[in-house]
This record gives structure tokens, C-alpha cells and sequence, in this order.
């Protein structure tokens, strides 16, 4: 089933852009960027259906060559936040052959925007199912860039912005008052000086333009399609369609979607209005199949009155033919029967304007029920969005109780091998210190006092610094 998408947005370099790295990934090509001496390779990407440059009449024959283009449209743009191209999107149908969608967009580009003094730079990109996701569906679309500044006819870059007098309603120009003398202005060697105002040098900028390349875009796609497949570029409520529209969701979402279900909120909003708009539908065919049942009743009703007032007036008129003598009874009595009928006609049309208002009614309520369905939906969706995001707290701090805890466990087992080092010191610490109590009390008391009293003559004759250097060792007994 085609659908209708088509997007309006600018290439500028505040958002961090360049024409040349845009045009590289769009056609897969590989492009030098002169402005950064840097190449831009996209060789390597897939599924690109087709690349083409559409020129205008006066533009040089050089700019069908992507790279020699957008470098020279770098070279014009001298500001660091300067709008360097415009780009279309566009959403094909999958009912056409890739030739059918080539000239589509040809034929569009050239009546779009290359007639109009732009130049084109349009590919085709027609993702399919891989083993990655072989479920995807593919999805042909066009991206189109277009120039923004137009050409002179010597095939310069003519400027974005130009200065012209401002016209009174008389189409004459107005004069620059001196405010201090109350005249007009006297510029250089006498010239009188007029009003000015900048305005743009084209009306490519104009917002009443995606409106036309929107329309323009269905009317050139339902040329390819059946009668019941024709796409429109108006919202559902300008339709006069009792419907809810759908969101964008982009191929970031779909794969949010898929790697974890009801982990997209853009993707889960659309499920719920398609559940939404079906439960709709399937009540407005309810309710034309009860309003058909009661037509149907209706005008079996009426056949019936229809009958039985024919049997009444044949009734009355025989008994006329049968009474003359009570004429004026009888003119009286079909008068009555007339009035009788007519007052049922008037009775019948009120019931049909009550039903009708009745059917409004019903149709009243079906908006006021898919509203209260739609907000019902959409408050359980901002629910389920809050529980999702208090999971995902708690997932962030049982997630952080368990480092933490790994690095307490970390600790404590370095604490451990730490303590078990102690461990083993003091038990050399105390071994030695009983090695040196058995060697005192195994050796001569003679031997103890003619060593301790070296080391004291030791401590009183030598510098602070130095004392000890002469200590042999503990006293071991022979």
C-alpha cells in the first residue's frame, strides 16, 4: 500500500554539516572536500537504486560533477552557520519497477524545482531484507538536494539577499526623511536618497512552497497508481477523515523495537492508534449497516401506509357511489382521510429529521469515543513509558549495588592477603625474638656483659648517626 511522506529540511553547517559529506553518503560516492582537504568515502554503501544531477538552463555544464558542485557551493558560503543546500525527502511506492520510480522523480525534479532555477542532486536508496533482519520490508525512497542560491547568467552564485527601494501603494519609491530637518535626505553631489529594504533574491525560501511540492508530489505519484491506492497530501482532518494519524518512526526506533519489544515509544504510540483507528472502523460499519436496516424498515412502513391510504380512499369512494344523498358527509369524510395522510407525511419527515439528528449524533459520538480512547490509550502509554523509566532506575542502581559490592568483596579478599602477610611477619617477628631469648640464656653471663658493655662505650663515643654500626649480631651460645 503506497503512503504519503515527504520531508523539507536544511544541510547547514551549525548543525555541524557539510554539502560534500552529505552528498558522498546520499549517492554512495566517493568526493574530495576541498574546504577540509579531507576525502569523504561512501563506496561501501548499499542499496542504491539510482544517482542523477538535474541542471537548470543557465547553469554551467561543469556542475554535473557532485564533487566540482557542492565545492564550489562551500566555496560561496562564507558564514560559519551559512545554509548550504536543502533536502527533500520522499517516500516511493513499492507497487512500481525501478524504472517506473526513476522517471517519477526525474519528471518531478525537473518540474519542481529544476524549472524553477535550482540544481538537483537526487539519489535513490531501496533498503531490503538481509539476514539481519529478514523480516524488514523494503522501503524505496528518494533524497533530493537542492541548491540555494541562483545562478546569474554568466553562471556565477548570485547573492542570497538583495537591497530594492520600498514602493508606496502607488508603486512609487518612498524618500529617507531627515528627522532633524523633516526633508528628505541629500546624499553624495546632491542625490536625493530613497528607502531601501533587503529581500530575498529568490522566492525558494517562501513556507507556502512545501505546501505546492507536497501537492505536486501526490498528484505525480497517482498518475502510476489504481484509483484505489491514490495517496493525498492533506492531513486526515482536512480529508474529513475520522481517523488518527500515525508518527514517523525512523529505522532507530524500528530497531529499538526489535531488539527489545515496547522498548520504542514512537513505535508503541503507533501500535495503539492502529489498534484505535481499526476499532473505529470496524464501528462506523456497525453503524452503517444499522442505519441501512433502518432505511430499509422506513420504506417498507411507507409502502404500507402507501396501501393502506389507496384502500381507504377506494373505501370512501364506493361509499359515495352508494350514498348521493350525504355528499357533503362523504366530501368531509375523504377530507378528513387527506388531512389525516398529510399529517402522517409531516409526521414521517419529522421522524426522518429526528433519526438524521439522531445519526449525527451518532457520528458526533464516534469522535468524542475515539478521543476518549485515544487519551485513555495515550495515559497508558505515558504510564507504561514511567514504569520503564523506574525500571530502568532500579536497573541503574542494582546495577551499582552490585559494583559496589564487587569492589567491597574486591577489598576485603585484598585486605586478606594483606592480613595473611601480617600474618606470616609476626610469626617470623616472634620466632626470632625467641631465637634471641634461648641464645641469652644459653650463653656465659661473662660473655653478656663484655658485650653490652662494648655497645655502651659504642653509644657515648660515636655520633648520634652512627651509633649501632658495630652491632654483630645476636649472642649465640657455642
Amino acid at each position: 500500500m503506497a503512503i504519503f511522506h515527504l520531508s523539507v529540511k536544511i544541510i547547514s553547517r551549525s548543525k555541524g554539516q557539510s554539502a560534500i559529506a552529505s552528498a558522498a553518503y546520499r549517492s554512495g560516492d566517493k568526493l574530495h572536500d576541498e574546504r577540509y582537504d579531507e576525502n569523504q568515502d561512501y563506496t561501501n554503501k548499499r542499496f542504491i537504486e539510482h544517482s542523477e544531477i538535474q541542471l537548470p538552463e543557465n547553469a554551467p555544464q561543469k556542475y554535473l560533477d557532485r564533487a566540482t558542485l557542492w565545492n564550489s557551493v562551500e566555496k560561496a558560503e562564507k558564514a560559519k552557520n551559512a545554509q548550504l543546500a536543502r533536502e527533500v525527502e520522499l517516500a516511493l511506492p513499492r507497487e512500481l519497477s525501478a524504472e517506473q520510480r526513476i522517471k517519477l522523480v526525474h519528471d518531478y525534479v525537473q518540474k519542481s524545482f529544476v524549472n524553477q532555477g535550482m540544481i538537483a542532486d537526487w539519489s535513490i536508496h531501496n533498503p531490503q531484507p538481509d539476514k539481519d533482519n529478514p523480516n524488514k520490508p523494503a522501503n524505496p525512497h528518494a533524497h533530493i538536494m537542492l541548491t540555494m542560491r541562483s545562478l546569474r547568467s554568466n553562471g556565477s552564485w548570485a547573492p542570497k539577499q538583495k537591497s530594492t527601494y520600498v514602493l508606496d501603494k502607488n508603486g512609487q519609491k518612498v524618500p529617507a526623511i531627515d528627522s532633524k530637518t523633516g526633508k528628505q535626505k541629500i546624499g553624495a553631489r546632491g542625490r536625493k536618497m530613497w528607502k531601501r529594504t533587503t529581500v530575498a533574491y529568490n522566492h525558494w525560501n517562501d513556507p507556502q512552497n512545501v505546501e505546492k511540492w507536497r501537492e505536486a508530489w501526490s498528484k505525480e505519484v497517482n498518475q502510476y497508481l489504481a484509483p484505489e491506492k491514490q495517496i493525498d497530501h492533506r492531513s486526515y482532518k482536512r480529508q474529513g477523515k475520522e481517523q488518527i494519524p500515525t508518527i514517523h518512526e525512523g529505522y532507530i526506533a524500528r530497531k529499538m523495537e526489535r531488539e527489545a519489544t515496547g522498548s520504542s515509544e514512537r513505535v508503541s504510540f503507533n501500535q495503539i492508534v492502529k489498534y484505535i483507528n481499526n476499532e473505529l472502523k470496524s464501528l462506523r460499519k456497525q453503524i452503517r449497516g444499522v442505519i441501512s436496516e433502518i432505511r430499509k424498515l422506513e420504506k417498507g412502513r411507507d409502502q404500507n401506509e402507501k396501501v393502506r391510504l389507496e384502500q381507504d380512499t377506494r373505501a370512501n369512494q364506493t361509499r359515495t357511489s352508494r350514498e348521493p344523498t350525504m355528499g357533503g358527509g362523504i366530501q368531509r369524510t375523504i377530507a378528513d382521510n387527506r388531512e389525516q395522510s398529510e399529517n402522517g407525511r409531516t409526521n414521517g419527515t419529522a421522524e426522518r429529521a429526528g433519526r438524521t439528528d439522531t445519526h449525527q449524533l451518532h457520528q458526533q459520538s464516534i469522535g468524542a469515543t475515539a478521543r476518549r480512547i485515544f487519551q485513555d490509550f495515550r495515559l497508558f502509554a505515558e504510564r507504561q513509558r514511567e514504569a520503564r523509566q523506574r525500571q530502568r532506575r532500579l536497573s541503574q542502581s542494582l546495577r551499582h549495588r552490585e559494583t559496589t559490592e564487587n569492589q567491597l568483596d574486591a577489598e576485603k579478599q585484598r585486605l586478606t592477603r594483606q592480613k595473611h602477610v601480617f600474618d606470616n611477619q609476626q610469626q617470623q617477628i616472634t620466632e626470632r625474638q625467641n631465637q634471641i631469648r634461648k641464645a641469652f640464656r644459653d650463653a656465659p653471663q661473662s660473655q653478656i656483659l663484655e658485650r653490652y658493655y662494648a655497645r655502651f662505650h659504642q653509644r657515648r663515643t660515636q655520633p648520634n648517626h652512627a651509633r649501632g654500626i658495630d652491632y654483630q649480631g645476636p649472642i649465640k651460645s657455642d
